[in-house]
């Protein structure tokens, strides 16, 4: 059974450590800076780079060894000799975004690869009428005239919250758009959503006549 933001028990070898005195699960002590150093670092790993730490993704994206291994690799790195496998399975919990899902005792990112993976779940005709991407200026024009497609990534990714899409847009300049998608016309005229958590939406590609610039909010994060 897929598990999407909770610990899967047995997942870890000391699976007891994971629960305090009356059982419950207990979230591991990590800092805001270390959290999110680790959360970048499984990106990096289970999106682009898996051969960083030695490991491989199989065609639904998860490595080919389990949590504990990959956190004994990734320990072995310069800085990072107090990751556990109990640190990971926080990020995944944590993560606001679901960007991870574990299955059993692997895990996965649920999105945004550039290496060559099958979209996270089923195809979806349950989707918001309204669906956010955030852009620049400078790339307005072309997005306009030849749609949204993955550059460098496998999927477009979309989401139903806005302010996240801007927040995107603002790592790649400061003269940020935000694009208004058809979601509900996409499908229903036979192209493919996959949605892969509550905020998050992937597309192979979205044609221009689905797509507008957003009058609705501030263009500040």
């Amino acid at each position: 059974m897929s598990i999407l933001f909770s610990w899967p028990v047995g997942a870890v070898k000391k699976s007891a450590d994971l629960r305090n005195s009356s059982g419950c699960r207990r979230v591991p002590a990590l800092d805001e800076r270390r959290r999110r150093r680790l959360s970048k670092l499984l990106s990096l790993i289970l999106r682009h780079k898996p051969e960083f730490v030695g490991v491989r993704l199989d065609r639904e994206g998860f490595a080919d060894v389990d949590i504990p291994e990959l956190a004994r690799r990734i320990s072995r790195l310069r800085g990072l000799s107090w990751v556990r496998p109990e640190h990971i399975l926080e990020v995944v919990e944590l993560d606001p975004k679901g960007r991870f899902e574990v299955r059993g005792n692997r895990i996965r990112a649920t999105y945004g690869h550039s290496v060559p993976v099958e979209p996270v779940g089923e195809p979806t005709r349950d989707v918001p009428d309204v669906l956010y991407h955030g852009t620049t200026e400078e790339a307005l024009r072309n997005i306009l005239r030849e749609g949204l497609r993955p550059m460098s990534r496998r999927f477009v990714h979309l989401t139903t919250n806005p302010r996240d899409a801007l927040i995107v847009a603002r790592r790649h300049g400061t003269n940020i758009v935000l694009l208004e998608i058809d979601a509900k016309r996409m499908v229903e005229e036979g192209h493919t959503l996959w949605k892969v958590s509550d905020l998050v939406f992937l597309a192979k590609v979205v044609p221009p006549k689905y797509l507008s610039v957003s009058r609705g909010i501030r263009k500040t994060v």
